[in-house]
């Protein structure tokens, strides 16, 4: 399920499962909005950020997938600051900028330019929101 403009995850899950076989795993692919399609009950997140942050991303998503609001919405408002860089530059260049900065030396295939430096500079703030954030240890990858 891609994301929705009404953030109407529980409706669109709803009407999807409705019209495919019973036991059809619904899953979503967009990063901002992953813990709201999780909290509505879909079975999976395909997610460009867990690539770098695996942890980080598990623990939300099995927050999330529990029904733990409130734990789900303390580890996405650590991430909220990548998820309006994708909604700005789209998730292709911020994360050749988050995997530089993770000691990767990377660049996007030309035609494709880095982000400039003011943007890189965000990539930076926003990677140090998880500087001493608590993970359950259900989030850290073994």
């Amino acid at each position: 399920m891609p994301p929705l403009k009404d953030g109407d995850y529980a409706g669109q899950l709803a009407r999807l499962q409705a019209v495919t076989p019973e036991g059809f795993s619904v899953g979503h692919s967009g990063d901002w909005d992953g813990k709201e399609a999780l909290l509505a009950g879909t079975v999976c997140w395909y997610s460009v950020i867990a690539g770098l942050l695996p942890a980080e991303t598990l623990a939300l998503a099995r927050a999330a997938q529990a029904g733990n609001n409130a734990e789900a919405e303390r580890l996405d408002r650590a991430f909220r600051p990548f998820w309006q860089l994708f909604q700005r530059h789209g998730s292709y260049r911020v994360m050749f900028s988050l995997a530089t900065l993770l000691g990767h030396d990377l660049q996007p295939p030309r035609p494709v330019l880095p982000l400039a430096a003011e943007e890189q500079a965000a990539v930076r703030a926003a990677l140090a929101t998880f500087k001493g954030l608590s993970l359950p240890d259900a989030g850290r990858a073994e």
